[in-house]
């Protein structure tokens, strides 16, 4: 087996660690944001607040209504028990009676109004409180999903760390060195393959002679433009 393709195939297992490790990464950052939730839990108490507001406005619109009946029965009970009998005080209780009627009716309309308004918070505080559950239950599905993702993709890498150790006390790999420094400044990818006389890293040619040397079993050729090891795909 050539140099390039030894650490080729070292790369392999190196690849599929990296992609198992950065799905991790990225599953625990989903897993972790409760930003939509939390949204919609503040809206849900921002709308139970306006709601419960609503609710003691319309408590105190009904009992002014009440006050307002009480007065008129009070009124009504002078008016035709005949306790009364003095023609200028009935003519007062009269028009005392009218005044409270229109009063009432005014009172009766700001009282259906409030309760249009309770009523109106109730439900939006209620689609609140549907959206949060939803929310929840989404977010619960997610993160069962997720978590056997996450679970599954340990076992891969613990999978292939033991493949990779295996690997390293089998083979004869010359270059080990020069491998893992590449890795580390070519972003986790340290040989490339050739394809049609071209560095598929980066899309540079690669000239003959460079190629020539990079099908040799014994020599490691790099590419001249990003310096990763070349590797020909085939030897």
């Amino acid at each position: 087996m050539s140099r390039s393709k030894t650490l080729y195939q070292l790369q392999q297992y190196d690849s599929g660690i990296d992609q198992a490790i950065k799905r991790i990464q990225a599953i625990e950052s989903i897993l972790s944001d409760n930003n939509e939730l939390d949204f919609a839990i503040n809206k849900q108490e921002e709308y139970k607040l306006i709601f419960a507001e609503k609710q003691k406005l319309l408590k105190s619109a009904e009992h002014i209504v009440e006050i307002q009946n009480q007065k008129i029965t009070q009124n009504q009970n002078k008016l035709y028990s005949g306790a009364v009998t003095n023609p200028k005080d009935l003519e007062d209780l009269q028009l005392e009676s009218s005044s409270l009627q229109k009063y009432l009716s005014v009172l009766e309309e700001r009282q259906l109004e409030t309760m249009l308004e309770s009523d109106q918070a109730q439900e939006i505080y209620n689609q609140g409180s549907a959206q949060v559950d939803g929310i929840s239950k989404n977010k619960q599905a997610e993160s069962e999903i997720l978590s056997a993702e996450k679970s599954s993709l340990e076992s891969k890498i613990l999978s292939l760390q033991s493949d990779r150790e295996a690997f390293l006390a089998n083979a004869e790999i010359s270059g080990l060195p020069i491998y893992e420094n590449l890795r580390k400044s070519s972003g986790g990818i340290a040989v490339t393959l050739m394809q049609n006389s071209s560095c598929s890293a980066c899309g540079s040619n690669i000239p003959s002679a460079i190629e020539q040397e990079a099908r040799s079993p014994k020599k490691l050729s790099f590419c001249p433009a990003c310096r990763r090891i070349l590797h020909p795909g085939s030897s």
